[in-house]
């Protein structure tokens, strides 16, 4: 199976079952639905949360035929669970397993997204961290993050895939992109452009970085999926501290959306065990303690976040038809 198939396909699965903390595992309530393949969310200074939304295909066919279109979007939903379209109209792209918007975040007056890839390059708004102007909705910066994968194959894999996931921004601005596709991750500033931050080499383990996030001690930590076919415990969390590796979290498979909302705690989405298809996914906590179950069961779970309250919403059904949801964990 090639990479690009399997990219968005995640498993979890944990050496160890330990026992599951109170304040979680029956408490979940739905937020929100009716959300077409929900990804990576995050907040604004108001309490709104922005859902990336990969959206359902559609009915154009690329060159290799293809399904895709434009139901890919970005929702706004209010702290009452009033849900509202903002950026409609974006890329959709395959069946069952869809490709779009990946995340997005609000920073000052711009909507920062990040669009997956599509195997067809001729489809312009892929690929890509955009910036669309908060008030008016234009297009104010476009970061292409296909170009380099094509000229310098960062993981020496010639499958000339680039496919931005998940992106953090780093205490001195600069954008950090997981770059699924080239096994690296990219880093972005409007002085000096798009660069590779640091690569894992396809001839190794293939790790396959989906997820990054800065911690509150300014520590890089990047999520990883393993290609197929996804072996339990195969993949794992590394934290980086000024440009070196300085622990790392394994026994994990398949780490598709992690935050750490504190020094020694991490929060992470594993999407669920594969054996012929997809089984239940759950979210875990990692800290001084090993690995906790948090909330267990879920149908193809992907994004994690904290709201300004602590309560953890992430999005689940994620691959497939326009059903997806966002679930609350209160966590007190």
């Amino acid at each position: 199976m090639k990479r690009r198939r399997a990219l968005f396909l995640f498993v979890t699965a944990l050496a160890a079952m330990l026992a599951l903390p109170v304040t979680a595992q029956d408490s979940a309530q739905v937020f929100a639905d009716g959300l077409a393949n929900p990804r990576n969310m995050s907040f604004d200074s108001e309490g709104n949360l922005y859902v990336a939304e990969a959206g359902v295909a559609g009915t154009q066919l690329t060159d290799a035929e293809v399904a895709y279109g434009a139901t890919g979007q970005i929702t706004r939903i209010a702290p009452d669970g009033t849900k509202d379209v903002l950026v409609h109209g974006l890329i959709s792209y395959r069946d069952g397993n869809p490709l779009g918007p990946a995340a997005v975040q609000i920073i000052d007056d711009t909507i920062w997204m990040l669009l997956n890839e599509t195997s067809d390059f001729s489809i312009p708004f892929t690929h890509a961290l955009v910036g669309l102007d908060r008030n008016t909705l234009r297009v104010k910066t476009f970061v292409d993050l296909l170009t380099l994968e094509l000229t310098d194959d960062p993981d020496g894999n010639p499958n000339e895939q680039s496919n931005p996931t998940d992106f953090a921004i780093a205490p001195d601005g600069t954008f950090v992109i997981a770059n699924a596709g080239c096994n690296c991750l990219m880093q972005w500033t409007p002085e000096d452009g798009v660069s590779v931050l640091n690569a894992w080499d396809f001839d190794t383990d293939n790790p396959v970085p989906t997820t990054v996030e800065f911690g509150p001690d300014g520590d890089l930590y990047v999520g990883f999926l393993t290609g197929f076919p996804f072996p339990e415990g195969g993949s794992r969390i590394e934290r980086w501290s000024e440009g070196e590796l300085v622990e790392t979290y394994d026994g994990l498979t398949a780490i598709t959306s992690l935050i750490v909302p504190e020094e020694g705690t991490i929060y992470a989405v594993q999407l669920g065990v594969f054996d012929q298809g997809w089984g239940p996914g759950r979210v875990i906590m990692i800290d001084e303690n090993g690995i906790t179950p948090i909330l267990e069961d879920l149908t193809n779970p992907y994004g994690i976040i904290q709201g300004p309250d602590g309560t953890i919403f992430v999005s689940t059904n994620t691959f497939g038809a326009a059903d997806g949801q966002i679930l609350m964990i209160p966590m007190s």
